[in-house]
Protein backbone atom coordinates (compact mmCIF):
# COMPACT_ATOMS: atom_id res chain seq x y z
CA UNK A 1 0.00 0.00 0.00
CA UNK A 2 1.32 3.45 -0.89
CA UNK A 3 1.84 5.40 2.35
CA UNK A 4 2.30 8.96 1.13
CA UNK A 5 -0.67 11.27 1.33
CA UNK A 6 -2.29 12.43 -1.88
CA UNK A 7 -2.07 16.19 -2.36
CA UNK A 8 0.49 16.46 0.48
CA UNK A 9 1.10 20.09 1.47
CA UNK A 10 4.56 21.14 0.29
CA UNK A 11 4.89 23.45 3.31
CA UNK A 12 3.98 20.71 5.82
CA UNK A 13 6.27 21.37 8.83
CA UNK A 14 6.41 17.65 9.62
CA UNK A 15 8.52 17.08 6.51
CA UNK A 16 12.21 17.54 7.39
CA UNK A 17 13.74 19.73 4.70
CA UNK A 18 16.88 21.70 3.98
CA UNK A 19 16.43 25.08 2.27
CA UNK A 20 19.25 25.82 -0.15
CA UNK A 21 19.78 28.75 -2.50
CA UNK A 22 21.88 27.95 -5.57
CA UNK A 23 24.55 30.48 -6.40
CA UNK A 24 23.49 31.07 -10.00
CA UNK A 25 20.01 29.73 -10.81
CA UNK A 26 19.28 29.67 -14.54
CA UNK A 27 16.00 30.99 -16.03
CA UNK A 28 14.61 27.53 -16.83
CA UNK A 29 15.40 26.38 -13.28
CA UNK A 30 12.79 28.71 -11.80
CA UNK A 31 9.08 29.37 -12.04
CA UNK A 32 7.61 25.87 -12.33
CA UNK A 33 4.47 25.38 -10.23
CA UNK A 34 5.60 22.65 -7.87
CA UNK A 35 2.19 22.54 -6.23
CA UNK A 36 0.78 21.44 -9.58
CA UNK A 37 3.64 19.01 -10.22
CA UNK A 38 3.17 17.58 -6.74
CA UNK A 39 -0.54 17.02 -7.37
CA UNK A 40 0.03 15.36 -10.75
CA UNK A 41 2.78 13.03 -9.50
CA UNK A 42 0.86 11.91 -6.44
CA UNK A 43 -2.38 11.43 -8.34
CA UNK A 44 -1.08 9.76 -11.50
CA UNK A 45 2.29 8.15 -10.67
CA UNK A 46 0.72 4.67 -10.89
CA UNK A 47 0.17 5.18 -14.61
CA UNK A 48 3.89 4.51 -15.02
CA UNK A 49 2.84 0.84 -14.84
CA UNK A 50 0.51 1.44 -17.79
CA UNK A 51 3.25 3.22 -19.72
CA UNK A 52 5.68 0.37 -18.99
CA UNK A 53 3.23 -2.22 -20.29
CA UNK A 54 2.65 -0.17 -23.45
CA UNK A 55 6.43 0.13 -23.84
CA UNK A 56 6.85 -3.66 -23.78
CA UNK A 57 3.97 -4.17 -26.23
CA UNK A 58 5.30 -1.56 -28.68
CA UNK A 59 8.84 -2.94 -28.56
CA UNK A 60 7.68 -6.52 -29.11
CA UNK A 61 5.55 -5.36 -32.04
CA UNK A 62 8.51 -3.42 -33.43
CA UNK A 63 10.72 -6.52 -33.21
CA UNK A 64 8.04 -8.52 -35.04
CA UNK A 65 7.70 -5.78 -37.68
CA UNK A 66 11.47 -5.70 -38.22
CA UNK A 67 11.84 -9.49 -38.42
CA UNK A 68 11.66 -9.60 -42.24
CA UNK A 69 13.15 -6.16 -42.86
CA UNK A 70 16.79 -5.12 -43.08
CA UNK A 71 18.22 -3.30 -40.10
CA UNK A 72 18.35 0.48 -40.23
CA UNK A 73 21.76 2.10 -39.86
CA UNK A 74 20.61 5.25 -38.02
CA UNK A 75 24.20 6.22 -37.22
CA UNK A 76 23.67 9.96 -37.56
CA UNK A 77 20.46 9.88 -35.54
CA UNK A 78 22.16 7.77 -32.87
CA UNK A 79 25.05 10.23 -32.59
CA UNK A 80 22.64 13.09 -31.97
CA UNK A 81 20.50 10.99 -29.62
CA UNK A 82 23.36 9.83 -27.42
CA UNK A 83 25.01 13.24 -27.63
CA UNK A 84 21.86 15.02 -26.47
CA UNK A 85 21.39 12.63 -23.54
CA UNK A 86 25.08 13.01 -22.64
CA UNK A 87 24.78 16.82 -22.59
CA UNK A 88 21.58 16.62 -20.54
CA UNK A 89 23.18 14.25 -18.03
CA UNK A 90 26.33 16.36 -17.72
CA UNK A 91 24.24 19.48 -17.12
CA UNK A 92 22.15 17.63 -14.55
CA UNK A 93 25.25 16.41 -12.75
CA UNK A 94 26.78 19.89 -12.68
CA UNK A 95 23.61 21.66 -11.56
CA UNK A 96 22.74 19.19 -8.76
CA UNK A 97 26.29 18.78 -7.44
CA UNK A 98 26.24 22.14 -5.64
CA UNK A 99 23.26 21.28 -3.42
CA UNK A 100 24.35 17.65 -3.04
CA UNK A 101 27.85 18.54 -1.85
CA UNK A 102 26.63 21.33 0.42
CA UNK A 103 24.08 19.07 2.09
CA UNK A 104 26.34 16.03 2.38
CA UNK A 105 29.45 17.79 3.69
CA UNK A 106 27.94 20.72 5.60
CA UNK A 107 24.80 19.09 7.01
CA UNK A 108 26.07 15.52 7.25
CA UNK A 109 25.18 12.11 5.86
CA UNK A 110 22.04 11.78 7.98
CA UNK A 111 20.39 14.91 6.62
CA UNK A 112 21.54 14.12 3.08
CA UNK A 113 19.47 10.91 3.08
CA UNK A 114 16.62 12.00 5.36
CA UNK A 115 15.95 15.70 4.74
CA UNK A 116 14.08 16.75 1.60
CA UNK A 117 15.53 19.37 -0.74
CA UNK A 118 13.47 22.54 -1.08
CA UNK A 119 10.64 21.94 -3.57
CA UNK A 120 11.17 25.30 -5.29
CA UNK A 121 14.94 24.88 -5.60
CA UNK A 122 17.15 24.26 -8.62
CA UNK A 123 17.55 20.65 -7.50
CA UNK A 124 13.76 20.19 -7.43
CA UNK A 125 13.53 21.49 -11.00
CA UNK A 126 16.20 19.03 -12.06
CA UNK A 127 14.38 16.19 -10.34
CA UNK A 128 11.38 16.99 -12.55
CA UNK A 129 13.62 17.04 -15.65
CA UNK A 130 15.18 13.78 -14.43
CA UNK A 131 11.77 12.10 -14.11
CA UNK A 132 10.74 13.21 -17.60
CA UNK A 133 14.04 11.93 -19.00
CA UNK A 134 13.12 8.41 -17.87
CA UNK A 135 10.26 8.52 -20.36
CA UNK A 136 12.50 9.93 -23.09
CA UNK A 137 15.08 7.18 -22.55
CA UNK A 138 12.60 4.61 -23.81
CA UNK A 139 13.90 5.81 -27.16
CA UNK A 140 17.09 3.81 -26.49
CA UNK A 141 15.08 0.63 -27.01
CA UNK A 142 13.53 1.88 -30.23
CA UNK A 143 17.01 2.35 -31.68
CA UNK A 144 17.95 -1.18 -30.62
CA UNK A 145 14.84 -2.66 -32.24
CA UNK A 146 15.19 -0.70 -35.50
CA UNK A 147 18.87 -1.64 -35.77
CA UNK A 148 17.99 -5.29 -34.95
CA UNK A 149 20.46 -5.46 -32.08
CA UNK A 150 20.05 -7.97 -29.22
CA UNK A 151 17.49 -6.78 -26.68
CA UNK A 152 18.07 -8.11 -23.17
CA UNK A 153 16.01 -8.51 -20.02
CA UNK A 154 18.36 -6.16 -18.14
CA UNK A 155 17.72 -3.36 -20.63
CA UNK A 156 13.90 -3.58 -20.54
CA UNK A 157 13.68 -4.28 -16.82
CA UNK A 158 15.89 -1.30 -16.07
CA UNK A 159 13.90 1.16 -18.17
CA UNK A 160 10.54 0.11 -16.72
CA UNK A 161 11.60 -0.14 -13.08
CA UNK A 162 13.51 3.17 -13.08
CA UNK A 163 10.50 4.99 -14.53
CA UNK A 164 8.13 3.55 -11.92
CA UNK A 165 10.48 4.13 -9.00
CA UNK A 166 11.41 7.68 -10.04
CA UNK A 167 7.79 8.82 -10.23
CA UNK A 168 6.89 7.10 -6.96
CA UNK A 169 9.86 8.85 -5.34
CA UNK A 170 8.79 12.20 -6.76
CA UNK A 171 5.27 11.66 -5.46
CA UNK A 172 6.49 11.33 -1.88
CA UNK A 173 9.31 13.92 -2.10
CA UNK A 174 11.99 11.31 -1.44
CA UNK A 175 14.83 12.73 0.67
CA UNK A 176 17.44 10.22 -0.49
CA UNK A 177 16.37 11.04 -4.04
CA UNK A 178 19.19 13.61 -4.11
CA UNK A 179 21.62 10.68 -3.88
CA UNK A 180 19.87 8.49 -6.44
CA UNK A 181 19.44 11.32 -8.95
CA UNK A 182 22.98 12.65 -8.57
CA UNK A 183 24.56 9.21 -8.95
CA UNK A 184 22.46 8.49 -12.02
CA UNK A 185 23.40 11.79 -13.64
CA UNK A 186 27.10 10.99 -13.09
CA UNK A 187 26.79 7.47 -14.49
CA UNK A 188 24.77 8.62 -17.50
CA UNK A 189 27.20 11.44 -18.24
CA UNK A 190 29.94 8.87 -18.76
CA UNK A 191 27.75 6.22 -20.38
CA UNK A 192 26.05 8.37 -23.02
CA UNK A 193 29.31 10.14 -23.86
CA UNK A 194 30.82 6.71 -24.44
CA UNK A 195 27.88 5.60 -26.59
CA UNK A 196 28.06 8.83 -28.59
CA UNK A 197 31.74 8.23 -29.32
CA UNK A 198 31.08 4.64 -30.38
CA UNK A 199 28.18 5.76 -32.61
CA UNK A 200 30.48 8.27 -34.29
CA UNK A 201 32.89 5.48 -35.19
CA UNK A 202 35.56 6.51 -32.71
CA UNK A 203 37.67 3.56 -31.61
CA UNK A 204 37.24 3.47 -27.87
CA UNK A 205 39.58 1.25 -25.82
CA UNK A 206 37.91 -1.85 -24.41
CA UNK A 207 39.13 -0.80 -20.98
CA UNK A 208 36.91 2.28 -21.17
CA UNK A 209 33.84 0.13 -21.81
CA UNK A 210 34.86 -1.88 -18.77
CA UNK A 211 35.09 1.32 -16.72
CA UNK A 212 31.56 2.34 -17.78
CA UNK A 213 30.17 -0.92 -16.41
CA UNK A 214 32.22 -0.58 -13.21
CA UNK A 215 30.77 2.91 -12.69
CA UNK A 216 27.28 1.44 -13.06
CA UNK A 217 28.04 -1.33 -10.56
CA UNK A 218 29.44 1.24 -8.13
CA UNK A 219 26.22 3.24 -8.47
CA UNK A 220 24.18 0.16 -7.54
CA UNK A 221 26.34 -0.66 -4.52
CA UNK A 222 26.10 2.93 -3.26
CA UNK A 223 22.33 2.79 -3.80
CA UNK A 224 22.15 -0.32 -1.61
CA UNK A 225 24.28 1.47 1.00
CA UNK A 226 21.98 4.51 1.04
CA UNK A 227 18.90 2.29 1.37
CA UNK A 228 20.46 0.35 4.26
CA UNK A 229 21.41 3.62 5.96
CA UNK A 230 17.84 4.88 5.77
CA UNK A 231 16.52 1.54 7.05
CA UNK A 232 18.89 1.67 10.03
CA UNK A 233 17.88 5.25 10.85
CA UNK A 234 14.16 4.53 10.61
CA UNK A 235 14.22 1.23 12.50
CA UNK A 236 16.90 1.86 15.15
CA UNK A 237 16.47 5.55 16.01
CA UNK A 238 13.72 8.08 16.63
CA UNK A 239 15.23 10.54 14.12
CA UNK A 240 12.99 11.91 11.41
CA UNK A 241 13.66 10.46 7.98
CA UNK A 242 11.44 11.22 5.01
CA UNK A 243 11.15 7.96 3.11
CA UNK A 244 8.22 5.58 3.37
CA UNK A 245 8.89 1.91 4.01
CA UNK A 246 7.12 1.14 0.73
CA UNK A 247 9.62 3.24 -1.20
CA UNK A 248 12.52 2.01 0.92
CA UNK A 249 11.81 -1.68 0.27
CA UNK A 250 11.29 -0.92 -3.41
CA UNK A 251 14.62 0.93 -3.66
CA UNK A 252 16.45 -1.89 -1.89
CA UNK A 253 14.94 -4.54 -4.17
CA UNK A 254 15.69 -2.55 -7.31
CA UNK A 255 19.29 -1.74 -6.42
CA UNK A 256 20.07 -5.30 -5.33
CA UNK A 257 18.58 -6.71 -8.54
CA UNK A 258 20.51 -4.16 -10.62
CA UNK A 259 23.74 -5.03 -8.82
CA UNK A 260 23.26 -8.74 -9.49
CA UNK A 261 22.39 -8.21 -13.16
CA UNK A 262 25.22 -5.76 -13.86
CA UNK A 263 27.80 -7.90 -12.06
CA UNK A 264 26.64 -10.91 -14.07
CA UNK A 265 26.93 -8.84 -17.24
CA UNK A 266 30.42 -7.70 -16.25
CA UNK A 267 31.56 -11.29 -15.64
CA UNK A 268 30.08 -12.53 -18.92
CA UNK A 269 31.44 -9.60 -20.94
CA UNK A 270 34.92 -9.15 -19.54
CA UNK A 271 35.86 -12.43 -17.87
CA UNK A 272 35.09 -14.60 -20.90
CA UNK A 273 35.38 -14.29 -24.68
CA UNK A 274 31.70 -13.51 -25.09
CA UNK A 275 30.84 -10.52 -27.22
CA UNK A 276 29.96 -7.33 -25.36
CA UNK A 277 26.30 -6.49 -25.84
CA UNK A 278 26.03 -2.72 -25.71
CA UNK A 279 22.31 -2.71 -25.02
CA UNK A 280 22.89 -4.43 -21.68
CA UNK A 281 24.69 -1.35 -20.46
CA UNK A 282 21.75 1.01 -20.77
CA UNK A 283 21.46 2.65 -17.39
Amino acid sequence: MVDFQIKMNLSDPSIPRIPYQHTYPLPFEQGISHTRVNYLMQTYWHHTFTVSILYIVVIRWLEYWMAKRPAYDLRTALIFWNGALAIFSIMGAIRTTEEFMSTTFNEGLYKSVCYVFDQTSVTAHWFLFFAISKLVEFGDTIFIALRKRPLTFLHCYHHCSVLIYTFHSGAEHLASGRWFMWMNFIAHSVMYTYFCAVSAGIKVPRKLAKCVTLIQITQMILGIGVSLSVFAIKSLTSWRCHQSYTNLYLSFFIYVSYAILFIRFFINAYSTNKKVIESDKKK
